[in-house]
């Protein structure tokens, strides 16, 4: 299964690509992200999708905190400050602790293997928000997480498939 956030929004352009063939396999993630002109650092998995047609999109009114379903304790002092320990340690949608931060960069182009980011269940990251912050972690630029539907059309005449992608594009 593929689910795709799409990021345009305040210049930033690019994609995040979650990938995970069962629900006993780990999940790929692809980031691809230009334009952050070295103002943006921690990216999440958000509780709720990023509304369409609202003021302050990516507000916690809008799509609420940080993926936890498991109510891992980030104010204790055994929670990761960075990458390094095993990702049961860390809240699910704490991409960028769990992976790297794109602190600094104009672009980012990684891609991560999550053993907690479940695209199956009930605790699955489907139909959330991604949210990009600030260096100083106010929220930036959101998009959300959907189903790479892939629809191959076979047309009447001639033998090209066209393929469509189901996603949302944040302008």
């Amino acid at each position: 299964m593929s689910k795709e956030a799409v990021m345009s929004m305040r210049g930033i352009k690019g994609y995040f690509i979650f990938r995970q063939a069962s629900p006993f396999d780990v999940t790929q993630l692809s980031v691809n992200l230009t334009n952050l002109r070295e103002l943006v650092g921690p990216y999440h998995v958000h509780n709720f999708p990023v509304p369409s047609v609202r003021s302050g999109q990516c507000s916690n009114d809008n799509v609420g905190g940080h993926w936890n379903p498991f109510a891992v304790d980030t104010t204790s002092p055994t929670y990761p400050a960075g990458p390094g320990s095993t990702h049961d340690k860390y809240e699910i949608g704490d991409l960028s602790a769990k992976h790297m931060s794109l602190s600094g960069r104009s672009a980012f182009d990684m891609t991560f293997t999550d053993f907690n980011l479940p695209l199956f269940g009930q605790n699955s990251i489907v139909g959330r928000s991604v949210v990009i912050h600030l260096v100083n972690s106010d929220r930036y630029a959101c998009a959300n997480i959907y189903s790479m539907i892939l629809l191959w059309l076979l047309p009447t005449v001639g033998n090209v498939a066209a393929k469509l992608c189901c996603r949302l594009v944040l302008i």
